[in-house]
C-alpha cells in the first residue's frame, strides 16, 4: 500500500487493522518537529535537577521526540546552551540525564539484538515467569499505585521515569515476571517506546545490567509520588518495609493466572511482485536518489535528508513487525503527525508512505523509480541496519552520519565509567563530581 500526502487517516487504518491496540482517535501528545521544538524553546530546566525524581517535577517530556529523532540530543544540547550561556550549572543534571539516551544507544550499537536477552546473569536466584499476569494486562493489580500507572500508561503513553522504575521492579521482584514481558508492554504503549533505553532500564532494574536489584519501598514511592496514591490507599501495601526487611521478603513469583500467550496475528500482507507493487505505486517521476526515513529519522534536519532534495522520500511502516507486537493506536497516531509535519517542511518532489516489509518495499519502489541508490541516516536499531543490508543486495546503499552527542569506544557496561569519560564533552567543562544515581 502507498500513501501520498495528504495522508489519509481512513486508508491507514483499513489497511493496517489488527496492527494496533485500542480504538482510533486523536492522542494526547501531538507529533512531528515543529511540536518538538515548540516544547523545546519554552523548557527552562532551571529546577530540573532538584525536582525530577518527583512525578510532578520539571521534565521536558521530550523524551518521544527523541526517540523519533524529532529532535536529536546534539540539537537540544545545543539549544540549552545557547539559551543559558552563562548559567551551566542550571542545564548540567539534564544534559547528565540526557546523556543516558547516548549511553543506551551505545549499549544497542555494542549488543544488537543480544540486548533482547540478558546481558548478564542476574544477581538472584529467583525464576521469572515468561507470560503476563492478567491482573497486570487488565491495569486490575488491586493496588492503587500500580493500577494508576497502568492507567496512565493505557490512556496517555506516558510514565514519568521514576513511575517507570517502580512499576518495572514491582513486575520482576514482587510478580516474577521476566524482564521482556515489561518490556514489551512499554514498547506497545509508550510514546517513546524504543529499544535501546527502554530493554537497558528494564536489565537494569532487574539487575542484568546493574550490580544489584532495584526496587522499591512505600516511602520512596510515598514521598516521590507526592502520596497521590498512598495517602488515601486501604489495602495490604506489598512495599511497606524497610529497605533489608523488603530485601530478605523479595524474589518470590507469583501465582496469580497468567495470560495465555497470544499467538501472532497472522499476516494478511499480500507479498507482492515488482508488478504488482508497480500497479500499486501508479506513476512515479524518476529519480536516481531514494531517502528512506525510518521511524528514529523524522526530522527535515536529518542528514540524509539534508544532502538529498531532490531524492524520492519513503516512510514504511513495518507491518510484520506491528502484527507480531501491535502499538497502541495513539503510537501510530503520533508517528503520521510526525510524517504530516515533515512532509510540509520537505521540498523533496515525491513523498511517499508504504506499509508492509522495509526491505521488500523500499527495494521493489527504488525499482519503480529507477534510483539506483538507497540514502537512510545511521541508527544502531537492528531492523535499520538489517533493512540496510538486505538492500544492498540490488542498490547502492549510503548511511549518512548523525551528529554525536559524545565519544566513547570502550563497552558501555555502566553509565558512571560512561559519564566520568564524556562529561567534559557533554558539558564543555569539567563537572565537580559525578553523581551516579539512575
Amino acid at each position: 500500500m502507498i500513501l501520498r500526502p495528504p495522508i489519509h487517516r481512513a486508508s491507514f487504518l483499513q489497511r493496517l487493522q489488527g496492527c494496533f491496540l485500542g480504538e482510533p482517535k486523536h492522542g494526547p501528545l501531538p507529533g512531528g518537529r515543529t511540536e518538538a521544538l515548540r516544547r523545546l524553546r519554552d523548557y527552562d530546566p532551571s529546577h530540573y535537577g532538584q525536582s525530577r525524581n518527583f512525578l510532578d517535577g520539571s521534565v521536558s517530556r521530550l523524551s518521544a521526540y527523541l526517540r523519533h529523532g524529532m529532535l536529536s540530543p546534539v540539537e537540544v544540547r545545543e539549544f540549552l546552551q545557547s539559551a543559558f550561556p552563562k548559567d551551566p550549572a542550571r542545564r548540567e543534571e539534564f544534559l547528565r540525564q540526557l546523556a543516558w539516551r547516548d549511553f543506551f544507544e551505545k549499549v544497542l550499537s555494542w549488543y544488537g539484538r543480544g540486548l533482547e536477552n540478558d546481558l548478564e546473569e542476574p544477581k538472584h536466584r529467583v525464576t521469572r515467569y515468561h507470560r503476563m499476569p492478567l491482573d497486570v494486562l487488565q491495569g486490575e493489580t488491586g493496588l492503587p499505585c500500580i493500577d494508576g500507572m497502568l492507567s496512565e500508561l493505557f490512556s496517555t503513553g506516558y510514565l514519568h521515569n521514576h513511575a517507570r522504575l517502580w512499576f518495572a521492579a514491582y513486575l520482576c521482584h514482587f510478580r516474577g515476571v521476566r524482564w521482556q514481558e515489561g518490556a514489551q508492554l512499554f514498547r506497545q504503549h509508550l510514546y517513546d517506546g524504543d529499544i535501546a533505553s527502554n530493554s537497558s532500564s528494564w536489565q537494569w532494574v532487574e539487575s542484568t545490567f546493574s550490580s544489584k536489584p532495584y526496587f522499591a519501598n512505600k516511602d520512596n514511592i510515598a514521598k516521590f509520588s507526592g502520596g497521590r496514591w498512598c495517602n488515601a490507599c486501604r489495602v495490604k501495601c506489598p512495599f511497606e518495609a524497610d529497605y533489608p526487611t523488603l530485601q530478605h521478603r523479595l524474589f518470590a513469583g507469583s501465582s496469580a493466572p497468567m495470560a495465555k500467550p497470544t499467538p501472532a496475528a497472522e499476516s494478511k500482507r499480500v507479498e507482492l511482485s515488482a508488478t504488482d507493487t508497480g500497479q500499486c505505486l501508479g506513476p512515479l517521476p524518476p529519480a536516481s536518489d531514494l531517502v528512506w526515513v525510518h521511524d528514529a529519522a523524522m526530522s527535515w534536519e536529518d542528514p540524509a535528508l539534508k544532502a538529498n532534495p531532490e531524492a524520492a522520500v519513503a516512510f514504511v511502516f513495518d507491518e510484520p513487525a506491528l502484527r507480531a507486537e501491535p502499538w497502541a493506536y495513539h503510537r501510530l497516531a503520533f508517528v503520521l503527525e510526525g510524517l504530516e509535519d515533515l512532509f510540509e517542511h520537505l521540498p523533496n518532489p515525491t513523498k511517499l508512505v508504504l506499509v508492509g516489509a522495509p526491505a521488500d518495499q523500499l527495494a521493489v519502489l527504488a525499482n519503480a523509480l529507477g534510483a539506483s541508490t538507497v540514502h537512510l541516516s545511521e541508527h544502531p536499531n537492528p531492523t535499520v541496519l538489517e533493512t540496510a543490508i538486505q538492500l544492498q543486495k540490488g542498490s547502492k546503499v549510503i548511511v549518512h552520519s548523525r551528529p554525536v552527542f559524545a565519544e566513547y569506544s570502550q563497552e558501555p557496561k555502566r553509565f558512571s565509567r560512561y559519564w566520568e569519560r564524556v562529561a567534559q564533552q557533554v558539558l564543555g567543562y569539567r563537572p565537580k563530581s559525578a553523581r551516579r544515581m539512575h
